[in-house]
Order: C-alpha cells, then sequence, then structure tokens
C-alpha cells in the first residue's frame, strides 16, 4: 500500500517533500489512512478537522480523536467549529452544501495563513465511482465521465487509485484506529443511496473506472489549457471585472465557455441565455458578479460596483488624479512647437489657456448631460456616447470635466468646443489620461 502511494504520488510530480500539505482529516478511515500514509513517507503536513457538531458528544469524540492522531504523528492540528445551522438557514443551502463551503473556506483560509503548499483530501475509488452514478442521475455525463479530479489548483486527492476496503485493510495491518460516522450508514441522502445500494462488489470496477478517468481529465486538461490560452490573448481585465471580446466567445469551445463563467458564478443556464440575447445592454446576475450584453462582446463586474464619487479637480501644472480606472495628469506646455504630437496623441486633450481660472469638478456621465462639440453641435453626453459606440454598461465610469460653462470633456470619448487654443499664445494645457 504504502509503495503504491508514494509511486501514484511521485508520478504527479507534485514534489510534496518541499512544502507542507494541509491534510482534511475527518476521523474516518479514508482520512486517517491518508494521514498514516504521509506521516510513513516522512512527508512535512498538518491536519485541519471540521467540527460542525451535528451529532453532538460523537462530534467532540471525532475531534478528540483527530487531536490524538495529530499528537501520535508529531504534527499540528487545527480544529474550527461552525454553526452549521445558521449558516445554511442564512445561505439558504442544503447541509451538504453548506458543510462543503465551510469546511473549504476553513481550509484555504489556513493555506493563506499558514503557508501550505498543498490541501489534500481522502476521495478514493468508491467515491470516484459514487460520484459517475451521482451525476449520471443528474443528466450531466461530461462531469459524470471525467470523475473527481485528482489535482485541481492546489486540492489533490491522492487516494482516489486505492478502494476504501484496500484503505480499511492497510489501517487493519497496522492496527491504527479510526471513527466511524453513523450517519453514513443512514440513506436519506441520494449519495448514501447510491453507496449502499449500487457500490457494494464494485471494487474491481471502481479501479478500471479510475484510469478511464484519468484519460479523461488528460484530455480535458489539454482543452482548458487551449481556453486559457484564448482567454489569456482576448480578454482583459477592467473595472474589477473582465472584458470579453467576441473573438474570445468564437473561438473557445462551448464547454470552456461554460467552465469559464460558471467559474465566475454564472450558471449555465445563465450562459445560454446570454448567448442567444439579442438585446444590447441585457445583464445577468450571478453569485457576485453580472454578465452584461454589448455591441462589440460582454462585460462582467461585480454587481456592488458603482460609478465613484465626484471630486474637484485641481488645475495646476503636474496635477494627478485618479478616478475610477483612469489616471488623469494636468501638463502645462510652454513650447507650442511640438504642437501637432499632442494633438495626435490619442489619450490626450490639449486646452487654451484661461481654463485654469475655472473650476472643474471629475464626475459621472448624469442622465440630461449636454455637451458642445467642435463646430457648435449640441448633443446629450448620452448621444455622444451612441457615436463612439460606448457600451451602456461603460457610461456610468467615463470620468467627465463638468464646470459652470458645462461639460469640458469626456474623457477617451471626446472633448468640448470650449477653451480652444489661442493662436495668439504660446502655451496651453495637456490633459492625459491611462486606464488601468
Amino acid at each position: 500500500m504504502l509503495k503504491g502511494f508514494q509511486s501514484a504520488v511521485n508520478l504527479r510530480k507534485w514534489d510534496l517533500g518541499r512544502c507542507p500539505t494541509l491534510l482534511a482529516v475527518s476521523g474516518g478511515a479514508d482520512s486517517v489512512a491518508l494521514a498514516r500514509l504521509f506521516a510513513l513517507s516522512g512527508w512535512p503536513f498538518a491536519i485541519a478537522h471540521v467540527n460542525f457538531g451535528l451529532r453532538g458528544a460523537e462530534s467532540l469524540a471525532d475531534e478528540a480523536f483527530v487531536r490524538a492522531l495529530g499528537e501520535e504523528l508529531g504534527v499540528d492540528v487545527f480544529v474550527e467549529t461552525v454553526d452549521l445551522s445558521g449558516y445554511r438557514k442564512q445561505n439558504g443551502l442544503s447541509v451538504q452544501m453548506a458543510a462543503r463551503e465551510l469546511r473549504y473556506a476553513f481550509f484555504y483560509r489556513l493555506m493563506k495563513e499558514r503557508g501550505f503548499c498543498k490541501l489534500a483530501t481522502a476521495h478514493h475509488a468508491n467515491d470516484n465511482l459514487e460520484h459517475f452514478f451521482l451525476y449520471l442521475y443528474r443528466n450531466n455525463l461530461a462531469v459524470a465521465m471525467r470523475g473527481i479530479w485528482m489535482e485541481q489548483g492546489d486540492v489533490i486527492r491522492p487516494l482516489l487509485g486505492f478502494t476504501k476496503q484496500a484503505l480499511k485493510s492497510f489501517l487493519e495491518t497496522g492496527g491504527w484506529q479510526w471513527r466511524e460516522d453513523r450517519s453514513n450508514a443512514e440513506t436519506g441522502y441520494l449519495r448514501n443511496k447510491i453507496r449502499h445500494y449500487l457500490l457494494p462488489g464494485m471494487d474491481d470496477f471502481a479501479l478500471e473506472f479510475f484510469g478511464l478517468c484519468e484519460q479523461q481529465q488528460r484530455l480535458q486538461k489539454g482543452e482548458e489549457d487551449q481556453e486559457a490560452a484564448l482567454w489569456n490573448a482576448h480578454c482583459r481585465e477592467t473595472r474589477q471585472g473582465w472584458w470579453m471580446p467576441w473573438a474570445y466567445r468564437e473561438l473557445v469551445k462551448r464547454e470552456g465557455l461554460y467552465a469559464r463563467l460558471m467559474s465566475l458564478g454564472f450558471s449555465k443556464s445563465m450562459v445560454d441565455q446570454a448567448l442567444h440575447a439579442s438585446q444590447v445592454g441585457k445583464y445577468f446576475d450571478g453569485t457576485a458578479q453580472r454578465l452584461w450584453v454589448g455591441r462589440r462582446g460582454w462585460m462582467i463586474t461585480p454587481k456592488s460596483l458603482t460609478s465613484p464619487a465626484a471630486k474637484v479637480f485641481e488645475w495646476r501644472d503636474g496635477a494627478e488624479m485618479v478616478w475610477g480606472g483612469y489616471r488623469l495628469v494636468l501638463k502645462k506646455v510652454e513650447d507650442k512647437s511640438n504642437l501637432t504630437s499632442w494633438l495626435n496623441d490619442p489619450e490626450t486633450y490639449v486646452f487654451g489657456m484661461g481654463v485654469e481660472k475655472k473650476n472643474w469638478v471629475l464626475r459621472g456621465w448624469v442622465n440630461g448631460d449636454v455637451m458642445t462639440g467642435w463646430g457648435g453641435v449640441e448633443k446629450k453626453v448620452s448621444d455622444w456616447f451612441v457615436d463612439e459606440k460606448v457600451e451602456l454598461f461603460v457610461k456610468p465610469f467615463v470620468p467627465l470635466l463638468v464646470g459652470g460653462e458645462g461639460v469640458l470633456c469626456a474623457v477617451g470619448v471626446r472633448r468640448s468646443n470650449l477653451y480652444p487654443i489661442d493662436s495668439e499664445v504660446g502655451s496651453f494645457w495637456a490633459l492625459r489620461w491611462e486606464v488601468f
């Protein structure tokens, strides 16, 4: 058992001897076997245990057992006691989903605070087969055939190639104890029904199925790498979210698009609706993000994102101000000989002297704003946005410089006809900006 375990780990090139691993240990046979195998291998690790308090004295006994195991093995044990019932009611989740969220939140917090490189869980071959039937029942064949990921980011599952009986036999041979959770014998949950009515006697098939899953995961990993390359090539981070142009959507496989957006908190049905949406400006709310349908792509922003507050803009040489995702810098240019280069800079507006004598406020667009362009054409700022094909979801985040005479400019969209450069004056003002 030990040799096979070490071989499986080494084939994955996880290099577990270099950096400590956090082990999720409930006290059951699977996780105790995982801890014993890590200890026998001499790899650095610590134990994390979550006490959900669902079984009263038994839950306390599980915690005590795990603490004693850590003491015996000479490793740190971190325990979190959680209010599962309260969390479940507050978030409208099932017991299993609430427990998973609380459990992994604790694990990831520990990893960040204590510097663990990996999180190891004790999923085994029978769990993998159970996963297959569960998702087959849910009519999700792709996830069913893929199986449980052996490696998923920082999470590793080194026992997937071993059956539960093999793990128990390993512990029995060593004379090592474990805890039995009586709730696992109940058949109220679909998962437990599969475990008790379908899986007995299927250990050989569970191992065979694990081999098939490895092949499927290698294929899917290649597709995910391809999707990631397309994402990095075409999409960019902006306004605490992401801009997804049509080029990305047209090149990526549909499964990759689903996976990417579902990882950002959108359901598959939301993605389907967005794919068929023709109305520009329509949006879909995920768990924390909002997906906007634009003319040239999709924009994903936090649902809580709002336009920044207005700021007084101090007009002086060298003045710099950050507003939203823009950085604006003022420069007084004394020599007009290079005026043409300033005029040709797409991220610069130039103004005549005298503009500095006025008071200006930097703020977002509001309904009713009007700006007069060159040639005396007066339009609502929203119409200028339409002319320049500014996406609806971008409008609140375009900085406007506004004073008593009206809108001086909509940064990156258009400047007004206010304060043109005087040909008789040798200097002028340049307002430059960058988007970050």
